[in-house]
């Protein structure tokens, strides 16, 4: 990813874990980060977190990003 974008995603994946992380609601989360995501870069963007799961995707080339915020896990990425 770009500097910019990469910048974006980590903004709105810190604002929606700050907002659902207290009652642990990762599905609400996820769903809010996808659809800011896909409001920003265009469709087709997908989201999971957890605090324990692998993941093998097919993605656009440069528009995947896996960070932790403390002990969970987010991927994002464009298909």
């Amino acid at each position: 990813m770009a500097n910019e974008m990469q910048q974006e995603c980590i903004e709105v994946i810190t604002m929606s874990l700050d907002k659902y992380l207290q009652s642990a609601n990762y599905e609400a989360a996820a769903v809010l980060i996808k659809n800011q995501l896909d409001k920003k870069f265009g469709l087709t963007w997908h989201c999971a977190i957890g605090e324990g799961f692998g993941f093998d995707v097919t993605t656009q080339h440069r528009y995947l990003m896996y960070v932790f915020y403390g002990k969970v896990g987010v991927v994002c990425y464009k298909c």
